[in-house]
């Protein structure tokens, strides 16, 4: 409401107003209308005809509602307002409505004191004002003794400034270069830098020093250019060649001592905290870096076998060794590579720079020649350094290089599921394929920044390698192609030509491997045409899948079932879901199980799976009708025509359990707005939350939280847990177990902040399941069956209405109440087969319901399911929306067939315009901001943005960045601050009043210090021989209040001495088994962190647990790192686990001999790094010998 404002003396500014209207609006008689004071405008009318007095004593008061404004004026005609400047002011009804921009931003913004403001603003363009003058520029290479090695410099006195940047958050180095055009900057985000340091050296010359986490960004502005260009270096000499490697230390030579003063000033003003003031020694003629050396390096790479190459080459770029230290090490791994082979020198290097990663955690200095022959000594002929595999074959030994705006990272070769490709091929021939990343410093993602051209970055700065090649460790690789998921990731596969050991005479390249997966013009006459549906369909052979070898009797084409309606939308009910007769899918369950040994998966199998055949993809499930190994396809799931000798059946995914259900952000939002009260979300975030605090009190509990979150799965630990807890055991807790607790203590931080960050709350009961269809016509519209089987064996039919919804929901639409029919009924096709764990869809009707919940199909989607008779509360006031309904986005063609060219011009495309995640940010925000809600025009207007941004991979249409609607405000809801930003001290965001703010601030997180530079920790070791093992096991000390060790000891030794002696071969063998596996484990926990610093690890508890404890401004790179890490443990365990139960020669009794011995093993190195993993490792195993056993003596 706007109220009109008279006679305000006219001495008085508006700060002044606002101060004295503020005494009376937050003060007892307003309190009742807020919990919180509220903020209001004040707009004084300037003075036109006398220029001499500013204000004209008129104004503006605007307040947040008509209540605040009917109550502030009945108390003034009432006389029982007083301000506290004494004036005789005037207020009435406004003529005017408020304006909606003021309006908005006082409903939305917090009140803050207008002298802070004030204040706030006069420090901003302090900061745009006041610059330091820089003399020398220089790129520094920190030296293993503390002193800086100057790279590069550039003397650039009066064309060089230092200043801060208030809302960028920078510190920014401003330079021009003679005959070069352009104003060059060097951005360094207060978050990357690690410290600034301002100190006078040698006693003359003023100096700072910037430490960073990782490279600065380098720009330029044009003068015909209305955007900055970003670069990878300076166009200058020399800098391209050593901004890689020498641009994490930058060192600014100022005019005079009296700018480090005024330096330190602008920081404390800037509230920049990270401070250093100490002297650092600093030496201009060591050149670590030089371009000599550098082309000497590339040159000695050529000597060396691919493999160790690429090891060298990561030593180099991880920034662990300089060239000159790398070169003096050449010598000695040629000479190893010549004596003990490619894999041995490799493997050699990969300890190496895990070891020379712990010197610089640990703050140690090494003598590297000295260090790597102790290596090479103690790993002897190389059996501990073999890394522990799965036996299962459908892996594959992957290398991967990120490549930043300035650096690049090479990481394994690490274990990774294959795919048709790589299968075809030798595996001598796996290590020519290059898995590649773009990503942004920090292994971030590319941010949209509207102040910077990002598409002349991207083709810049990627479009060389993808176009033209990439060159790593003197071999050249080029562009081949990329998954659909590994594309959103900006992933994409490149290869080296190689002679296939298979057929000697054939060479394989790029262009060859394209040639043999198929026709994929025969069935779609465009798609040549098109760039983005090419690459889509080559995809199919890219995506990672486990093969299995099923001799299919007869593969049937059947019609898709379809509807036409009178408009002449058609559309299609079995879109990307054909079947399988039930002999197909226990063959098929059968060979995916073949790999597993002695009957450790009792899971009946799975009724349907996502699959790749041939030139299709979709879903299959199980159609009682049909007989033999038989298989149905529709035309939906054929892409294209693949060669018949590409027979196998590739598996995405088997369906062999449901899914939990968890609530999230956007549907709470979607629910909220369609009359879902808040307090149901409360009730379930409550117990949560209640059960995440509880997890301390049992360990059935704590099982319980781990499983719903899957935590601690690679290691088993839920399971663990579970059998600890029962029958015979009956163990309550581990209170003395300190690693037990700490596990705990990560596993409640990840829960509480999944509760808090993304509102992932557990339904218990309600579930999550694939789709598929009703082939045989049984369901009416509007009408689903799902039969639940738990992993306990309980049957549960869902009966009645149920809330289903699809994510990720945008539209109003997309949550709809269905009838489930329950028990199947009799004589009916499900009383044949209940497709188990799975939601089947009716195919009658005039649309399929799929299509409704967010367009989604049958093709691997997962829907969720809430039964309204077990949870009424979630039952919707207002009931199925009309569904969105859109025209596809039209394909973006060429005028021509499209080449390999135009499909690199397309991930380019797609890496600058992928704006699904803007997307969804903004529908999730305006929500929030408008009073409609998610029936704002906006928000519906986004849902439709969204959909075509969701097909820009296949359709290769992106999305115009200008036509995404644009938030309200700039003051933001308080739940969208990334985790790093203090959102008590920060006047960007406002307290949201949604479900998903209040569920926001209902939850506080405990610090929890996760990985790592400084905290101390023994380093996995070469444990000694046999005789020492076994001095150090007959020395155990165990406390008597162990209860975990004495509670297995009493089981174990019923079948067993558990005192010994032991076989030698079994005691050695375990020893190495544990080698390997610490070494493994510390080389995950240093390459899967949020930073690439040398110094950073994770901790070992945070690997057994799953999850990364550091905060991020990228959520979404700590959950695609957690995956990774997730991944790589759990095929180290599962390769751990196989190598302690040894091989076919071994029976159960060997296998829990080996399994104890490695538990005592843990027990008695328990404070190296890894081995009190190792020992859960082991007591996993031992609880499985144990039960194998009791398995053979019941039969």
């Amino acid at each position: 409401m706007e109220l009109f404002v008279r006679k305000v003396p006219p001495d008085i500014t508006p700060t002044q107003l606002k101060l004295s209207l503020a005494t009376v609006l937050h003060g007892h008689l307003f309190q009742h209308l807020s919990e919180t004071p509220i903020n209001f405008h004040v707009y004084l009318f300037p003075n036109k005809r006398n220029p001499i007095q500013r204000y004209s004593g008129f104004g503006a008061l605007t307040l947040p509602s008509e209540e605040h404004g009917n109550l502030f004026l009945s108390l003034c005609q009432a006389g029982r307002i007083r301000f506290s400047t004494n004036t005789g002011m005037v207020f009435s009804v406004s003529r005017n409505r408020p304006r909606e921009d003021i309006l908005r931003e006082i409903q939305l913004s917090p009140y803050v004191n207008p002298q802070v403001q004030e204040e706030r603003e006069r420090r901003q363009q302090l900061l745009e004002q006041e610059t330091i003058a820089i003399d020398q520029l220089q790129f520094c290479w920190m030296c293993r003794d503390g002193t800086l090695s100057i790279e590069w410099e550039d003397a650039c006195e009066g064309r060089c400034i230092l200043r801060f940047d208030d809302e960028r958050r920078e510190i920014q180095t401003e330079i021009s270069f003679e005959g070069i055009p352009g104003r060059y900057r060097i951005a360094m985000p207060y978050s990357t830098i690690n410290y600034a340091n301002a100190h006078l050296y040698a006693g003359v010359q003023p100096a700072i020093i910037l430490n960073l986490a990782a490279p600065p960004k380098y720009e330029v502005s044009l003068p015909d250019q209305p955007k900055r260009h970003r670069l990878s270096s300076l166009p200058v000499p020399e800098h391209a060649a050593i901004a890689p490697y020498a641009s994490l230390d930058i060192r600014l030579v100022c005019h005079s001592p009296a700018e480090l003063t005024h330096f330190r000033r602008l920081a404390r003003i800037a509230q920049f905290n990270s401070m250093a003031e100490e002297e650092t020694p600093v030496d201009k003629q060591r050149q670590r870096f030089s371009q000599t050396l550098l082309n000497r390096f590339q040159n000695s790479l050529r000597q060396f076998n691919w493999q160790v190459a690429f090891q060298l080459e990561g030593l180099l770029r991880s920034l662990d060794v300089d060239v000159k230290e790398i070169l003096k090490l050449l010598p000695h791994i040629l000479r190893v590579s010549r004596s003990k082979g490619k894999v041995y020198a490799a493997q050699l290097l990969r300890k190496f720079r895990e070891e020379l990663r712990r010197t610089w955690l640990e703050n140690e200095d090494v003598d590297q020649p000295a260090l790597l022959l102790k290596l090479e000594e103690e790993l002897g002929n190389g059996g501990a350094m073999d890394p522990l595999v799965p036996i299962d074959g459908n892996f594959f030994w992957a290398y991967h290089v990120l490549i930043g705006p300035t650096s690049m990272q090479l990481e394994g070769p690490t274990l990774e599921q294959s795919n048709r490709v790589i299968r075809s091929y030798n595996p001598k021939s796996h290590d020519s394929f290059l898995r590649v990343s773009f990503v942004d410093e920090l292994n971030l993602r590319y941010r949209f920044d509207r102040e910077i051209d990002g598409a002349h970055f991207i083709q810049t700065r990627i479009g060389p390698f993808l176009r033209q090649g990439l060159h790593i460790a003197g071999r050249k690789f080029e562009f081949l192609a990329y998954s659909q998921s590994a594309l959103k990731e900006h992933c994409v596969w490149f290869v080296k030509g190689f002679n296939d050991p298979d057929s000697p005479r054939v060479y394989v390249d790029a262009k060859k491997i394209i040639q043999t997966l198929g026709d994929f013009a025969r069935r779609d006459q465009r798609l040549m045409r098109c760039p983005a549906r090419y690459a889509a369909r080559l995809s199919q052979a890219f995506t990672a899948t486990d093969a299995v070898n099923v001799a299919v009797d007869s593969v049937i084409e059947e019609p898709d079932i379809e509807v036409e309606l009178p408009s002449g939308k058609k559309y299609q009910f079995t879109d990307g879901v054909g079947t399988i007769s039930e002999e197909l899918a226990r063959e098929i369950w059968a060979q995916l199980k073949a790999v597993k040994k002695k009957g450790r998966s009792r899971i009946p199998h799975p009724k349907a799976y996502q699959i790749r055949f041939k030139g299709s993809k979709g879903m299959v499930s199980v159609d009682h009708k049909l007989r033999g190994l038989a298989m149905t396809l529709r035309p939906s799931m054929i892409k294209f025509e693949a060669p018949e000798e590409m027979n196998a059946i590739e598996i995405a995914r088997a369906f062999d359990r449901p899914g939990d259900y968890f609530l999230n952000r956007p549907l709470i939002m979607l629910m909220e707005g369609l009359g879902v009260p808040y307090a149901t979300f409360k009730e379930y975030q409550d117990r949560a939350v209640q059960q995440t605090r509880n997890c301390t009190r049992s360990l059935d509990a704590a099982a319980n939280l781990m499983a719903s979150y899957g935590l601690g799965t690679a290691y088993r630990i839920p399971s663990i847990l579970t059998q600890l807890s029962k029958k015979p055991m009956y163990l309550e807790s581990l209170p003395g177990n300190g690693f037990y607790q700490r596990m705990l203590s990560f596993s409640v931080n990840h829960a509480l902040r999944m509760l808090k960050n993304k509102a992932s709350i557990p339904i218990p009961g309600a579930w999550t399941l694939v789709g598929v269809a009703d082939v045989h016509g049984y369901l009416q519209p509007d009408q689903i069956f799902a039969h639940v089987r738990t992993l306990e064996g309980k049957n549960i039919y869902l009966d009645g209405p149920v809330l289903i919804s699809r994510s990720p929901t945008i539209h109003p639409g997309d949550v709809r109440i269905v009838h489930a029919i329950g028990r199947p009924p009799r004589d009916s096709c499900f009383e044949e087969e209940s497709i188990r764990n799975t939601v089947v869809f009716s195919v009658l009707g005039d649309r399929p319901l799929p299509s409704c919940l967010g367009g989604g199909d049958l093709d691997g989607d997962t829907y969720n399911l809430i039964p309204l008779g077990d949870f009424p509360e979630f039952t919707p006031i207002r009931q199925n929306v009309p569904p969105a309904e859109y025209e596809a986005a039209p394909r973006k063609e060429l005028d021509r067939p499209c080449t390999m060219i135009d499909v690199a011009d397309f991930v380019m495309e797609y890496i600058h315009s992928d704006v699904v995640g803007i997307v969804a940010t903004n529908w999730l925000i305006i929500a929030d901001q408008s009073p409609e809600g998610i029936f704002d025009k906006d928000c519906i207007r986004l849902a439709e943005i969204h959909s075509h941004a969701v097909d820009y991979p296949k359709s290769g249409q992106p999305v115009a960045v200008d036509n995404i609607p644009r938030l309200k405000s700039k003051i933001k809801p308080d739940w969208s601050a990334p985790e790093t930003v203090n959102i008590d001290t920060s006047s960007n965001y406002y307290k949201s009043n949604r479900a998903i703010g209040r569920l926001f601030r209902a939850i506080d997180i405990p610090n929890e210090q996760g990985s790592t530079r400084s905290r101390r920790q023994r380093q996995p070791r070469r444990t000694g021989g046999v005789e020492e093992l076994d001095r150090a096991m007959a020395n155990l000390d165990i406390a008597d209040d162990d209860e975990l060790f004495h509670a297995i000891e009493e089981r174990v030794q019923v079948f067993m001495d558990t005192d010994g002696p032991w076989q030698e071969d079994s005691t050695s063998d375990i020893a190495r088994i544990f080698n390997r596996y610490s070494n493994e484990l510390q080389a995950i926990c240093s390459t899967t962190t949020l930073s690439n610093h040398r110094r950073h690890r994770l901790s070992e508890e945070e690997a057994v647990v799953g999850t990364i404890a550091e905060k991020s401004s990228q959520p979404r790179r700590r959950k695609e790192l957690m995956s990774t890490l997730r991944e790589k443990t759990n095929r180290l365990v599962e390769g751990t686990r196989e190598a302690l139960e040894g091989d076919d020669s071994v029976n159960v009794d060997g296998w829990l001999e080996r399994s104890w011995i490695g538990f005592l093993l843990a027990k008695s190195y328990k404070e190296d790094f890894g081995a009190q993993s190792f020992g859960w490792v082991a007591l996993g195993s031992i609880l499985d010998a144990l039960a194998e056993i009791r398995a053979e003596m019941e039969n």
